[in-house]
């Protein structure tokens, strides 16, 4: 059984994927905005671009339909 008042017996966690100053991209899950930013600061990580997961996927999914697209007009 859960002890009384965790965190996470109300808020779900959301998975964020972060793109960092330097160069990586990370998968993060936090259960707010600013829960995640202080995560990254305490690791040492300074985001330079964030998105949910859903956001990321749609994201990557335009992108492999734009390439697509310019495959067969090439």
């Amino acid at each position: 059984m859960p002890a009384e008042g965790l965190r996470s017996n109300v808020d779900p966690m959301t998975t964020y994927i972060v793109s960092t100053q330097g160069g990586r991209v990370l998968e993060r899950q936090a259960f707010d905005y600013e829960d995640l930013i202080r995560d990254l600061y305490n690791n040492q990580h300074v985001p330079v671009k964030i998105w949910t997961q859903s956001e990321y996927d749609a994201e990557i999914e335009g992108l492999k339909q734009a390439i697509e697209e310019e495959r067969k007009t090439a």
